[in-house]
């Protein structure tokens, strides 16, 4: 038996599920996405990928991962400080994880992981809408120069972002959750001089000033700005000197520090803005024929770098479990992605409430050293190594967090 299966959405989870249900005969894919073209050259800025997400891409494709570490530099270090250079916490990634992350371009990184599948992949396609159909399985609507329906589907896997459109169509709305930080992000050349290179924040009073080096001589730089929950970000603060003034210190800053307030003061019109937020975890619909994965499963908060962290396991999970049901000959779609929920739920959540934890000292009115007693903590430190050091394939994956 052929198993029917959509992917809406070749990002992050959508293309490692791809990438490997291609290279099978018992599967017939429709891979769908809205973006214009495979590579993307101008997408987005940078991320940064933990150690328990590449450690689960090798523990699936030992050649994809390296593929992606060829495009990436490490990152291995995270080091959080005022921005007059006093240290407040420092954490060395690699030796509680065992391995580096990575720090790449979004560009790159979708370069490698639709590499396997640009060619079969409908782009410049959305799917508007979706039903069940009446002898089983799930139709799309999708539209590019028209609107036809598609399928019926035995699965569909979204993989359509955090605003997911299948998630809300079929499973209910995505009811998000504000944090009230607002996080201002720029690309920029590297002409830092070395000032800028693995993972540093600096804190000036609440606002959090962060940047890092990625591959092709490129800068991520970000500052964040706590305004009310749920509000649009404040148009007052993207003015040039209402920027600058808002997260520029009173005494000395170190040269790091003030080159990054540079760099992004005199570019407030090019910054891209996003709000912190997260919402319920879902995966399946009722009926389980739809996994939902990635950020339209599980929006975060970015502050520990597990998005698309998380976004990658999800992949390697639902893939596994996919190829072991094809492999045994089994159909059974609806314990499919049931047991794929079972598997995940609870680490996503440990991550997420983690994560919205470690971004506090960002709220309106954080001072930076007392907001940070608990990330400077023994505590946080034992759940920070479960986040980077458990991953999918781990012997220590389904351990429950303490």
């Amino acid at each position: 038996m052929t198993l029917r299966i959509a992917i809406v959405g070749i990002g992050v989870a959508g293309s490692v599920v791809a990438a490997r249900l291609a290279r099978r005969s018992d599967c017939e894919l429709t891979l769908l996405d809205r973006v214009e073209t495979a590579n993307q050259a101008d997408s987005g800025t940078g991320l940064n990928i933990g150690p328990n997400g590449i450690a689960s891409l090798a523990a699936l494709d030992p050649d994809l991962a390296r593929q992606v570490r060829a495009v990436s530099l490490p990152w291995s270090t995270w080091r959080i400080g005022l921005a007059d250079g006093s240290p407040i916490a420092s954490f060395d990634l690699a030796q509680m994880a065992g391995g580096s992350g990575i720090r790449v371009r979004w560009a790159e990184l979708y370069g490698v992981l639709r590499g396997w599948v640009a060619a079969q992949t409908r782009f410049a396609t959305d799917v508007t809408d979706a039903r069940y159909a009446r002898a089983g399985g799930i139709e799309l609507k999708a539209g590019s120069t028209g609107d036809e329906w598609l399928g019926p589907f035995d699965l569909v896997v979204a993989g359509d972002g955090r605003f997911s459109r299948l998630r809300e169509r079929l499973i209910g709305p995505v009811v998000a959750e504000h944090m009230g930080v607002a996080l201002a992000r720029l690309l920029w050349p590297d002409d830092s001089a070395g000032l800028i290179d693995d993972y540093e924040q600096w804190y000036c009073g609440h606002h959090r000033l962060f940047g890092y080096r990625v591959p092709g001589n490129a800068l991520y730089l970000t500052a964040s700005f706590p305004f009310v929950p749920g509000s649009p970000v404040p148009e007052e603060i993207k003015k040039p000197s209402v920027f600058r003034e808002l997260i520029t210190p009173d005494g000395p800053i170190v040269p790091g520090a003030a080159y990054l307030i540079d760099r992004l003061s005199d570019n407030v019109a090019n910054l891209h803005w996003a709000r912190n937020q997260q919402a319920e975890i879902v995966y399946r619909d009722a009926p389980g024929r739809l996994l939902v994965l990635g950020d339209a499963a599980h929006p975060m908060v970015p502050t520990l770098g597990q998005g698309a962290t998380q976004a990658l396991e999800d992949g390697v999970a639902a893939t596994q479990a996919i190829e072991a049901m094809l492999d045994s000959g089994g159909n059974d779609v609806p314990a499919l992605t049931r047991s794929i929920e079972l598997r995940r739920t609870a680490r996503v959540r440990h991550v997420r409430d983690l994560s919205w934890k470690a971004s506090e000292p960002m709220l309106l009115g954080a001072q930076p050293i007392g907001a940070h007693a608990f990330i400077r903590s023994a505590a946080f430190l034992r759940e920070l190594t479960k986040v980077f050091s458990q991953h999918v394939g781990a012997a220590s994956e389904n351990a429950t967090p303490a």
